[in-house]
C-alpha cells in the first residue's frame, strides 16, 4: 500500500500543477491576481472553508499551520481531489453558461516524533480564465457623418499555484504552534483584440499582458485546545501570513503594423493577512466552527501602486455531524457537512466592489478501517450585481476528495 500512494502521489503532482492553466470560467478572474482560491482542503471545503480553529487528526489544514501536530503519531495522510464547476453569467439580456473542469491539490501529512508533525502540497492561490466581447460604434471623424463598428474580444488564462512545506510542533499539553514556507510560482496571461469588422482602412490591435510569478512566502499559526468536560473541547487557532514582495515579472506586448515590447519592471506585494477562528466539538458527533479572515491588498503593491486592490474580509462557518462513529452499521459513521462564507470583493469595477456568497454541504463516506474516507461535496456560489458593476453570476461546484489514512508506523510483533 506504501508503493501505491508514493505511485499516487507522484502521479497526481504533474497533473495539478497542468491543471493551475485554466481552471474557471468566470468573467471576475480579469481582475487583479484573478479568482481567488481558499486554503482549505477535503472535509474543510463542505464546511464552507473554516480552518483557522479546526485541530483534527483526520483532517490536513493548510489554513493554519499549527494543526498538523494533532495527527496521530502512527498515521499517514494523503489528500487529493478534483471538481467541476458550472457558471452562469448574466447581464441582464444574455445569459451565458460553461462547465470547466479541474484537479484542484494534493497534501500529504506525516509525524515526525509524537509531538512533531510535517505536511507538503500543492494548492491554488487563483486561478483566471474567460472570454467575452462587445461591440459598439464609434463616431467617424474622418468623415462629415457616420460611425465605425468596433469589436472588443477579451481573453484570459493561466493561475498561481502554491507548492508548500510546514511543521508543526506541541509546546505545551495545550498550545501548538507552526509554520508553512510557500512557493507561488505560475503564469497568468490577458489579451485584448480591437477590431473593425466593417472598415478595412483600420488596422486592429492585439494587447497582451502576461506575469510569471515565482516568489517565496511565509505564515505561521498558533491553536489552544480547552478541555470542556468528557470528551468535548474548545479550539482557537489563528494563522498570520506576512506581507512580502512577490517576484512577479510583467511583459506588455502590443501588436498593430509592428510588434511592441513593454518589460518595465513592476513592484508587487503579497498583502498582510490574518485569520482567527474557534471549533467546539462534542465528542466525535459533531463539529462546529467560525473563521473570520482579513487581507490587506490595500497596503500591497499591484503593477507599483497601492489603491488599485481592496482590503477585504471573510466570515465561514460550518458544521459537521456523525450519527453514530465507531458504529458496525455503515449508514452510522457518514459525516455529514454544511458550510457557507461571504466576503466582499478585492477588486473595483466600474469604481464599484461587488459582494461574493456561497454555500455549501458535503458528505464523508467512509472506507476500508473507517479512516480513509471518500469526500463529496457541491457548492452554490453568488457574485456581482446588475445595479452596482452591470453583470452577475451564479456558480455550482461539485467535487470529490479521498483523504487516504493508514497507518504506517506501527512495529509488528510476531508470535
Amino acid at each position: 500500500m506504501k508503493r501505491i500512494y508514493i505511485f499516487l502521489l507522484s502521479a497526481l503532482l504533474p497533473l495539478v500543477l497542468m491543471a493551475q492553466n485554466v481552471t474557471t470560467a468566470s468573467p471576475y478572474s480579469r481582475y487583479g491576481y484573478g479568482e481567488l482560491q481558499s486554503m482549505g482542503v477535503g472535509a474543510a471545503r463542505a464546511m464552507g472553508g473554516i480552518g483557522y480553529g479546526i485541530r483534527d487528526h483526520r483532517i490536513i489544514n493548510p489554513m493554519n499551520p499549527a494543526s498538523y501536530s494533532s495527527i496521530d503519531s502512527l498515521t499517514f495522510m494523503l489528500n487529493f481531489a478534483g471538481s467541476g464547476t458550472v457558471n452562469g453569467v448574466s447581464s441582464g439580456s444574455e445569459i451565458y453558461n460553461q462547465f470547466r473542469g479541474r484537479v484542484d491539490y494534493v497534501a500529504i501529512q506525516i509525524p515526525i516524533y509524537k509531538f512533531i508533525a510535517f505536511s507538503i502540497g500543492v494548492i491554488p492561490f487563483s486561478s483566471v480564465g474567460y472570454k467575452y466581447a462587445s461591440t459598439y460604434d464609434l463616431k467617424d471623424y474622418s468623415k462629415s457623418e457616420g460611425t465605425i463598428n468596433v469589436k472588443q474580444t477579451y481573453e484570459g488564462t493561466g493561475g498561481f499555484t502554491q507548492a508548500y512545506a510546514g511543521l508543526s510542533f506541541n509546546i505545551l499539553d495545550r498550545v501548538a504552534v507552526g509554520a508553512n514556507a510557500r512557493f507561488m510560482f505560475g503564469k497568468v496571461t490577458h489579451s485584448r483584440w480591437v477590431e473593425f469588422p466593417n472598415e478595412s482602412f483600420h488596422v486592429g490591435t492585439l494587447q497582451t499582458h502576461y506575469m510569471y510569478s515565482t516568489s517565496w512566502l511565509c505564515d505561521v499559526g498558533v491553536q489552544y485546545t480547552q478541555p470542556l468536560g468528557g470528551k468535548n473541547t474548545l479550539v482557537i487557532g489563528g494563522a498570520y501570513s506576512f506581507k512580502l514582495p512577490m517576484n512577479i515579472k510583467s511583459q506588455i506586448t502590443t501588436y498593430t503594423n509592428k510588434e511592441d515590447v513593454d518589460n518595465t519592471k513592476y513592484d508587487f506585494d503579497y498583502p498582510q493577512s490574518v485569520g482567527v477562528g474557534l471549533s467546539y466539538r462534542m465528542g466525535e458527533t459533531l463539529l462546529a466552527g467560525v473563521d473570520f479572515e482579513w487581507r490587506d491588498f490595500s497596503n500591497a503593491r499591484y503593477y507599483g501602486v497601492t489603491d488599485t486592490l481592496l482590503t477585504t474580509y471573510k466570515i465561514a462557518l460550518g458544521a459537521e455531524y456523525v450519527y453514530k462513529p465507531g458504529s458496525k452499521k455503515y449508514a452510522d459513521n457518514i459525516r455529514y457537512r454544511i458550510g457557507a462564507n461571504f466576503s466582499p470583493s478585492y477588486v473595483k469595477i466600474n469604481d464599484n466592489r461587488y459582494m461574493e456568497f456561497a454555500i455549501t454541504a458535503g458528505v464523508g463516506l467512509p472506507l476500508f478501517n473507517n479512516l480513509t474516507t471518500i469526500n463529496v461535496f457541491v457548492e452554490y456560489g453568488h457574485r456581482g450585481g446588475l445595479k452596482t458593476v452591470g453583470l452577475v453570476e451564479d456558480y455550482f461546484t461539485f467535487g470529490l476528495d479521498i483523504a487516504l489514512n493508514e497507518r504506517w508506523f506501527v512495529k509488528r510483533r510476531l508470535n
